[in-house]
């Protein structure tokens, strides 16, 4: 799953976190130096990486969960190894 450039844009614009013009930079950037344009914007310090990960998550349909302050049970974190769990930023 992944969001498209174009999905991105829609809702930065809707949400006035960048302006049309700021995204457009961010894109041509972005396809130069081979990124994301999502990290480019997070990079340039446009928004944050936890406003992007929010809205990646809503375009997707993806609950976000913030697990900074949480503690998982150890149950739980033997489910999944570690190196996967890490790769992917699953908890």
């Amino acid at each position: 799953m992944r969001v498209e450039p174009q999905q991105l844009k829609a809702f930065l614009l809707d949400a006035g976190l960048v302006t049309e013009e700021q995204f457009d930079a961010a894109l041509k950037k972005a396809k130069k130096t081979n990124q994301k344009v999502g990290d480019v914007l997070v990079s340039e310090g446009l928004i944050s990486e936890e406003e992007l990960i929010k809205l990646e998550a809503y375009i997707l349909g993806i609950p976000f969960v913030n697990l900074e302050k949480e503690i998982v049970p150890s149950e739980v974190l033997k489910i999944i190894p570690e190196p996967i769990a890490r790769s992917h930023n699953i908890v």
